[in-house]
């Protein structure tokens, strides 16, 4: 095959994947990019009069989420397929109409989130089960676009956003006038208010000091409880690496793959402390 064969069958494996939904979110990103500079490219290479219009214009594919910091060797780059992109400033990426803010190793970041949300373009917030606290205070249809964990309705978000303008715009000015008025003396107050003290005042007005009579036992018998119905111990973990867990019970879930891809399947009580 030549180059262009081979782009085109990289295209299509890359179809694939996205079709059946098995990339982790930051590869769909650049997958779904990859696919629609490819169809770009195949409609303005058309010879009509639709297709010479749109040669003159500065036309976009729907989608620029490629990978921006280069760590790595580009695996697709021999094939004539670009899976990096040059990284944009705040104020260039600010001149867009929309944005996104993809989860990184602990979920997306409160910084990339506000961020985007501050500027005038709609932002498609990528909703993981892992979160920072500034996440409650944003309204999905209000602040932002909800985008699933894997990606799976970009696209169908994006027509949305498309074909609704005028609402589309109103909730990216929401959005952006919530993050302004964060930025206010008075808004940080109430976040510092609802955000720190009222849970640490809850911490402290819950704290009951160990009697002088269990003065002698250890944390895990005054966790436990003199009834025996205070805290159990889940497992205990180092936090190096996965598997790493000191509670047997744990192991031998593992072992019976009985837990894989974050899904519990409890088949063995866990050990009491």
């Amino acid at each position: 095959m030549n180059k262009e064969e081979v782009k085109t069958e990289v295209v299509n494996a890359l179809r694939s994947l996205i079709d059946a939904n098995v990339l982790l979110p930051r590869w769909m990103g650049v997958a779904l990019t990859i696919v629609a500079e490819h169809e770009l490219l195949s409609v303005t290479q058309k010879d009509t009069p639709t297709t010479e219009k749109m040669k003159t214009s500065s036309l976009l594919p729907w989608i620029n989420i490629k990978f921006v910091s280069k760590t790595d060797q580009d695996l697709l780059a021999k094939y004539g397929v670009q899976s990096f992109s040059e990284s944009m400033s705040l104020e260039t990426l600010a001149g867009y109409k929309y944005h996104i803010d993809l989860g990184g190793g602990g979920g997306t970041t409160w910084t990339g989130t506000i961020q985007k949300a501050a500027m005038p373009g709609l932002l498609f917030h990528h909703v993981t089960p892992t979160k920072d606290y500034i996440h409650d205070y944003l309204i999905p249809w209000v602040h932002y676009i909800p985008v699933a964990g894997d990606l799976r309705d970009l696209k169908e978000k994006y027509d949305w956003a498309e074909e609704h303008p005028q609402v589309a715009q109103l909730i990216a000015q929401q959005g952006m006038d919530f993050v302004r008025h964060l930025a206010t003396p008075e808004g940080f107050d109430e976040l510092y208010h609802s955000a720190f003290i009222e849970p640490v005042r809850r911490v402290i007005e819950a704290y009951v000091p160990v009697s002088t009579s269990s003065s002698s036992l250890s944390w895990r018998e005054v966790l436990r409880g003199v009834q025996g119905n205070g805290w159990k111990q889940v497992m205990e973990c180092t936090g190096n690496a996965p598997l790493q867990c000191d509670d047997e019970s744990m192991h031998v879930l593992y072992s019976r793959h009985h837990i894989s891809k974050g899904e519990e399947e409890l088949t063995v009580s866990f050990r009491d402390i």
